[in-house]
């Protein structure tokens, strides 16, 4: 049996800033309710133009619901997290990838508005992942400590062993 190590070292520092940005997401989602709350599509029609109407509808529901999955997918890392669950470093990697995907998409939504997009979000959170990535897939204190699995394990068995099995069963 395996001896699971604890949670210490730059991995504490990890579920440091994992647990921090849950509640970062929380907050940003509480900002955003009342955008999201009051918004009423007809009214932006009769005051501007339907295509004008439909960007600010992208720029109102497009961070709202980021940070939604944001959040969800957030708090999915953080019980993989704790409970050191042996499929956390690539579940990090990808779910990662897929926040960065969101928030690229998040700079174009800005631009819809005319700003200039400079990226700067989704490049420290690129160099964030990297660094990361590489620790949870090369370092042996991670192995050491995401050590627990939920999958069930399952025997191969010979057709003899299967009719074996079953004749004990229906005999019992």
């Amino acid at each position: 049996m395996e001896t699971e190590k604890p949670i210490e070292g730059w991995l504490f520092i990890l579920g440091l800033r994992m647990v921090g940005g849950f509640i970062y997401g929380l907050v940003t989602l509480y900002g955003f309710l009342d955008n999201v709350t009051s918004f009423d599509f007809d009214t932006f029609v009769s005051e501007y133009s339907r295509d004008i109407a439909n960007v600010i509808f992208v720029q109102t529901f497009y961070p709202f619901f980021s940070v939604i999955i944001n959040l969800i997918m957030d708090s999915f890392l953080i019980y993989l997290f704790f409970t050191k669950n042996k499929e956390f470093p690539k579940a990090f990697i990808y779910l990662n990838i897929t926040i960065l995907v969101l928030a690229i998409g998040n700079e174009f939504v800005i631009a819809l508005s005319g700003e200039i997009i400079y990226f700067v979000n989704p490049a420290i959170g690129l160099v964030l992942l990297i660094i990361w990535g590489t620790y949870l897939l090369r370092s042996q204190r991670v192995k050491e400590t995401f050590i627990h699995s939920k999958r069930k394990k399952y025997v191969k068995i010979t057709e003899e062993e299967y009719e074996l099995i079953k004749q004990k069963l229906s005999n019992s």
